[in-house]
């Protein structure tokens, strides 16, 4: 069931990505998703996926953020 969510989504991603004709590399703004928080995220359902995948971008952000304000 897991695998399937992440399916679904992947091809989504190949879907959206081919109508809009963007090359699956940095330029695409599903990269950052399927690269690097993809394969970290366990979710029986979408949306609890994509609920999962804000919370880990927002914390990515704020981590980004502190690091810098270390500096001031």
């Amino acid at each position: 069931m897991i695998n399937e969510v992440k399916e679904r989504r992947i091809n989504f991603i190949t879907k959206i990505s081919k109508k809009r004709r963007w090359d699956f590399g940095d330029g695409n703004p599903y990269f950052d998703e399927v690269f690097n928080h993809m394969d970290k995220i366990e979710a029986k359902t979408l949306r609890i996926y994509k609920r999962k995948l804000k919370e880990r971008k927002k914390n990515e952000r704020n981590r980004i953020i502190a690091h810098f304000n270390k500096f001031k």
